[in-house]
């Protein structure tokens, strides 16, 4: 049997921050099923479904260990449904859990019980504040993250959910004032550190949220919450923009907050860009701090590409321009000939999918008039492939940049070297805004390509 391309090994040899895909649910179930039970199992001989388990070593596709899952996605505190991250074995992957404060900032809660509950709390704040631990959300959170994650976000009360930063807000916290949503993040704070660890087999570690919306709110957020011992921080929102990274990291640092601090998580970043510029971070701030750290940073993009757009990534062409350095995808050709089996095309022969499968393969439906001919098997290999790619640029990059001595001068765009020679000194400065503004060019420049066009609307 063909062992696929072991991924994890390249980040963890060369200590490269974590590229981690949003992991959609409906892809993680699917990566479970019996062959027979896709297509009438009519597949090619040696390829198995569950292959798409990247979290499997033995996939023959690819592996890789490490995923980002959300429990906002579920509406129960146990996976019902077999699940690759339900019937993982803890210990050979890790999952980086999200506690849902998305989903309380967009209003769309899978509970019914809890939404509803939520909705009718919505227009009488004070109400809301005074029953929040009654409405079940937060326990519920709680014990997922510790049944099924290794490192999780806290729950934060996000900043972004009230009128006070969005006057369209239909988040079920719209009407609680920014102070009131700081108090209730501190709340759910000692629950998750008076109730953590009693899941059996749990053991899970978390991250304590930093938000910022402006206006001193950063401020505000950090004074509330530095005082809780996690095992590290999650950055959101305008927190995770290079220069506020660089700034929070330099004073959590200077402050001692990252003394036992064993991993960060920055929400919404792609490849490849970025991969470099957090690796130049984990390695310069792990060097100061004389213990390892852990940089991660997540996108949905592939989910969202092959789901939305019904498009393959393809690996990026480096070359000294900033401005190559990013993620395209292009929409694959659907048509009856290909469907039909009358016109044969390959896949892209850098996709580890094109062992087993065409184009043509893509081209379920066959019908006469169709609009689209992908079918779900189709639309999780297309998935597949493009968190794949994204790794691929994720290490290659790091690869090209980091690795001494360089095999190629010529791809590589002097801001990224400019970063890392920045990096080498950075986290021994013991004031770190000289140094910022020093580089400010440099930073507006990076900071640019920071966040994922089709992320945006998740920070």
């Amino acid at each position: 049997m063909l062992k696929g391309e072991d991924l994890t090994k390249r980040y963890r040899d060369n200590r490269y921050a974590i590229y981690i895909p949003s992991l959609q649910s409906g892809y993680a179930q699917f990566a479970t099923k019996q062959n027979r039970d896709v297509r009438d199992g009519d597949l090619p001989n040696s390829f198995r479904v569950r292959d798409l388990d990247f979290l499997d070593p033995s996939s023959q596709l690819w592996s890789c260990a490490y995923t980002l899952y959300s429990s906002g996605q579920f509406d129960k505190a146990q996976l019902r449904n077999n699940d690759m991250i339900r019937d993982r074995k803890r210990g050979q992957s890790i999952v980086i859990g999200d506690s849902g404060g998305f989903q309380l900032g967009t209003g769309v809660i899978k509970n019914r019980d809890e939404q509803q509950a939520l909705n009718s709390l919505a227009t009488n704040p004070s109400k809301l504040v005074s029953q929040w631990q009654d409405v079940g959300f937060r326990k519920r959170t709680l014990r997922w993250l510790e049944m099924y994650t290794d490192y999780a976000m806290t729950l934060d009360m996000v900043l972004w959910g009230s009128k006070e930063a969005n006057k369209d807000s239909k988040s079920v916290l719209r009407n609680l004032s920014v102070d009131q949503l700081i108090d209730l993040s501190v709340d759910n704070l000692k629950f998750f550190s008076d109730n953590r660890g009693q899941v059996s087999g749990g053991g899970t570690k978390f991250l304590s949220v930093l938000q910022d919306i402006g206006n001193g709110t950063g401020e505000r957020w950090y004074q509330a919450v530095k005082d809780f011992e996690f095992e590290g921080w999650a950055y959101g929102g305008s927190t995770k923009l290079l220069n506020n990274l660089l700034r929070w990291c330099h004073r959590l640092m200077r402050e001692k907050k990252l003394d036992k601090s064993e991993w960060f998580h920055l929400l919404q970043n792609s490849p490849p860009i970025f991969s470099v510029v957090y690796s130049a971070i984990q390695q310069s701030l792990s060097k100061a701090l004389g213990h390892d750290i852990t940089i991660s940073y997540d996108s949905s993009s592939p989910h969202q590409g092959s789901g939305q757009q019904r498009a393959m990534y393809k690996a990026p062409t480096f070359t000294n321009d900033l401005s190559t350095w990013t993620m395209s995808s292009e929409r694959i050709e659907q048509n009856v000939l290909l469907a039909r089996g009358e016109v044969i095309k390959s896949l892209p022969s850098d996709s580890p999918l094109s062992t087993f499968f065409t184009l043509n393969d893509l081209n379920f439906h066959k019908e006469l008039y169709r609009d689209h001919r992908v079918d779900s098997f189709a639309e999780h290999l297309m998935t597949n492939h493009n968190i794949y790619v994204f790794h691929k640029a994720a290490l290659d990059s790091c690869d090209l940049v980091l690795t001494k001595p360089r095999t190629s001068s010529n791809q590589v765009p002097s801001e990224l070297d400019d970063f890392v020679a920045m990096m080498d000194t950075f986290f021994e400065k013991e004031d770190c805004e000289k140094a910022l503004a020093d580089n400010a060019t440099l930073l507006a420049t990076l900071g640019r390509y920071q966040q994922p066009k089709d992320d945006q609307s998740a920070s």
